[in-house]
């Protein structure tokens, strides 16, 4: 027989923080998780909360409705975008009729996930039902030892109730085994379980039951980025690719939706891998880099990646 209090917790809305460093495969765990809800899947009406739209590649034919911030699924799902006010985002999605079943929260690259579960405790109709941080499986040790990104990127894997190895598939089979041993020794208590293009049971990662949100760190983040965005001008996506690796050692994140004459595609550099891959919408020639801050200033990236210069 359920208590008042038990009760009680039960029917506050669960927040799922999805967390993990930049390019560790958070969306690609989101969209799978989206496309296993709905009442075919048991019922879960999920509001999702996330930074870019574009990122998420939602087919068309799940796409019910659209409007202004927000995105409505074919499955009962919603998609809300996060504005600059991440208080005033968590008030607009409670205040939704009916509530949703379940919060998932896509966390930026380099937020600490302790912060963004402080903000969620402020409202008594919410509760935080855990915090899934992805490590890739390639690039762990490059982040953990990087004098710029180690404090903020270790508090990410520290705040986890469930840790996901992800991209191991281009790891080799000793980074994985020392990963593995490495999370375990230091986590013992935490799950741990390796991903592959986000593909996780949903009940795997909903339903951790966090009684309480970790204790908030009483330091400011410290990660020191510096960002670039721009417009692409259709440029051969070789020659894209060559300038980027260029910036290498400097750059920890890149993407952008462009163009060329072979069609349009979708350019990642992600844990110092360079991917492209084929996008089926309208690409908007948008390019955002994310380095450190001996990356090149703003100025000498607009020229590098503008000019249509023989490369």
């Amino acid at each position: 027989m359920q208590t008042p209090a038990t009760n009680a917790r039960a029917q506050k809305t669960p927040l799922t923080i999805i967390s993990g460093f930049l390019g560790s495969g958070k969306t690609s765990l989101l969209n799978h998780l989206l496309t296993q809800a709905g009442p075919e899947n048991g019922g879960r009406r999920i509001t999702a909360m996330v930074n870019d739209f574009g990122a998420l590649n939602i087919d068309a034919e799940l796409i019910a409705e659209k409007h202004g911030n927000q995105i409505a699924l074919a499955n009962g799902c919603v998609c809300c975008s996060i504005g600059d006010d991440l208080m005033r985002s968590f008030i607009e999605v409670m205040q939704q009729d009916p509530l949703p079943d379940h919060i998932i929260i896509e966390a930026s690259g380099v937020a600490e996930p302790t912060r963004i579960a402080g903000f969620a405790s402020v409202d008594p109709q919410m509760r935080l039902d855990g915090i899934v941080t992805l490590v890739d499986a390639a690039a762990h040790h490059i982040h953990a030892n990087d004098p710029h990104l180690a404090d903020n990127y270790g508090k990410q894997i520290e705040a986890a109730h469930l840790l996901l190895i992800s991209k191991p598939d281009l790891a080799n089979a000793q980074q994985r085994a020392a990963l593995n041993d490495e999370l375990r020794a230091a986590y013992p208590h935490v799950p741990l379980a390796e991903v592959t293009h986000g593909k996780m049971p949903i009940d795997v990662v909903l339903g951790l039951n966090s009684d309480s949100a970790p204790a908030l760190p009483t330091d400011e983040m410290a990660h020191n980025l510096v960002q670039w965005a721009g417009h692409l001008p259709p440029l051969p996506r070789h020659k894209i690719v060559k300038r980027l690796e260029t910036l290498r050692p400097h750059v920890l994140r890149a993407k952008g939706v462009l163009r060329d004459s072979a069609g349009d595609y979708v350019l990642h550099l992600a844990g110092g891998r360079i991917s492209t891959e084929t996008y089926a919408g309208d690409a908007s020639g948008h390019f955002v880099i994310i380095g450190k801050p001996q990356m090149p200033d703003a100025a000498t990236l607009e020229k590098l990646f503008t000019q249509n210069e023989a490369a």
